[in-house]
């Protein structure tokens, strides 16, 4: 189906929102970045022969003992057994080691399906989920030491799920986990869900299935479902309702021609007598509040050279002020008629627990993907994201990260800039459907995947390598520290310490 044209007068809105976004990127050009940059690459020194895609990267950290971090992606078991491996740092991400405990199967190339991790800050507790090689399950674990060889536990397994997302929160002494995903086992194409767990740590959880889409779709939401929480109890979602589309998956071309993004809140943790119902949109009465409504994105099958190598299928991040949790900032994906970037990117922010919001986004960029949002406890915004720039005969990959205090003047940090072509793609994602940015106290911790060709020039705020490399020759090395290693794609933490 085609889609609906625009107004003149939303016409006229989205040049408004382009010029003010123009004028700030100029005037944020002078805003002096605070802090220090610590970035490492995460293969460890005895993996230094590997050339994996380890790309789609998560990370969690423990929001009361920062020295214990817990990173993830498509990483296979270096030994080839039956269990996929986390990346796991106990010096404040100084230093990384793999720890094979989550459930998979021998010989899998990814180590597992899609899988996005959360630690509680009680003790070592470690909570998952993912899909499960080769099944394609989706299965939410859990383990009390994530740095014992034991595996973690399945607490729930259920078919027909897709790109679960962990978030952990833990209130009172008790453990609460929410896990956005599209569950196709929803009846009326009304995917969008989330399962939670109020006693997440006792010896038997229960998980609860809520639907949180209450209009009607084309049949199925976006993949993307993000939950985050307060510790008032305030929960927030964010999703794409997608209404219609053309062309084919299979054949690369399908375009959602329309879709909304849409929030929704709960008041009591989840666990009201109708579950993310607090927020009805002012338009049409029903809950869930429409940030941005009638948008359009290529959802794309595999990446192609004109896109990087990646795959695109729109993006989404929430984060909600740690200080005040009526402050709540969403960042989306979508490509306007006529558009030549291959993603842009908006955010906007609520001042009044999702109700209205800003009348122009806080910033529009072109050509990035992968936004990811986190606040500190001084209130300062980061937004993690990675830009696309079409050089002729050079394109690359730019990871960024830019901060404000005030949701008008922005920063901009550059942690990498690499080629995209150099590592050939191997599967899809190239570099990950996201990456993920936390907060905790005022530092900012985040992950992403990019290439690994060691060259100072593609990291202009510095880098560590665990793994051997020649940054003079820009080789990568095997463990005799002699013979050459292939480019491929590695996960990189770094940690903004404010």
């Amino acid at each position: 189906m085609a889609s609906k044209k625009e107004s003149s007068s939303k016409k006229s809105k989205d040049r408004a929102k382009k010029t003010i976004s123009k004028k700030m990127a100029n005037t944020s050009k002078g805003v002096a970045a605070a802090g220090t940059v610590f970035l490492i690459n995460m293969i460890p020194k005895a993996l230094s022969s590997e050339f994996n895609q380890d790309s789609e990267p998560h990370l969690t950290v423990n929001p009361v003992n920062t020295l214990q971090i817990v990173g993830t992606a498509f990483t296979p078991d270096p030994g080839g057994g039956a269990n996929a491996p986390i990346f796991v740092s106990n010096d404040g991400g100084n230093s990384w080691t793999l720890n094979s405990i989550v459930p998979s199967v021998s010989g899998s190339s990814s180590g597992t399906g899609d899988i996005t991790t959360g630690l509680s800050g009680n003790k070592t507790n470690l909570y998952g989920a993912i899909l499960r090689n080769p099944t394609g399950n989706q299965e939410f674990l859990r383990t009390n030491n994530f740095s014992a060889l034991t595996p973690m536990k399945v607490l729930k397994s259920r078919a027909d799920a897709d790109q679960p997302f962990t978030h952990v929160l833990s209130i009172g002494g008790k453990e609460r986990v929410y896990i956005g995903n599209n569950d196709f086992s929803a009846t009326g194409g009304k995917t969008a869900t989330i399962d939670q767990s109020l006693n997440a740590g006792a010896a038997s959880p229960t998980f609860k299935t809520v639907r949180i889409e209450k209009r009607t779709t084309m049949g199925q939401n976006g993949p993307q479902i993000r939950p985050v929480s307060h510790s008032d109890g305030t929960v927030y979602a964010v999703f794409y309702r997608w209404i219609s589309s053309s062309g084919n998956f299979g054949a690369n071309n399908l375009i959602i021609t329309s879709a909304d993004v849409v929030v929704v809140r709960d008041d009591k943790g989840g666990n009201s007598a109708a579950p993310y119902s607090a927020l009805v949109d002012t338009g049409d009465g029903v809950a869930g509040r429409r940030v941005a409504t009638g948008i359009r994105f290529p959802f794309m099958s595999a990446g192609t050279a004109a896109t990087g190598q990646q795959r695109l299928g729109g993006s989404l991040s929430i984060a909600v002020d740690p200080n005040n949790s009526s402050t709540v900032y969403v960042a989306w994906c979508d490509k306007p008629v006529g558009s030549t970037s291959i993603h842009t990117l908006h955010v906007n922010r609520s001042k009044d627990r999702g109700a209205t919001w800003e009348p122009v986004d806080l910033l529009i960029i072109d050509n990035a993907t992968n936004p990811a949002l986190a606040i500190n406890q001084a209130g300062k915004i980061a937004l993690l994201f990675q830009e696309f720039r079409k050089d002729p005969g050079n394109p690359r990959w730019v990871t960024h990260l830019r901060r404000t205090t005030d949701g008008i003047n922005w920063d901009d940090l550059i942690l990498a800039n690499v080629s995209a072509t150099v590592p050939a793609k191997v599967f899809d994602p190239y570099i990950g459907d996201y990456d993920h940015l936390v907060a905790v106290g005022k530092d900012f911790y985040g992950i992403f995947s990019a290439s690994n060709v060691p060259d100072m020039n593609n990291f202009p705020n510095g880098v560590k390598y665990q793994r051997n490399a020649d940054f003079t020759k820009k080789l990568l090395l095997r463990l005799d520290n002699i013979t050459s290693v292939p480019p491929s794609i590695d996960p990189f933490f770094f940690k903004i310490t404010e």
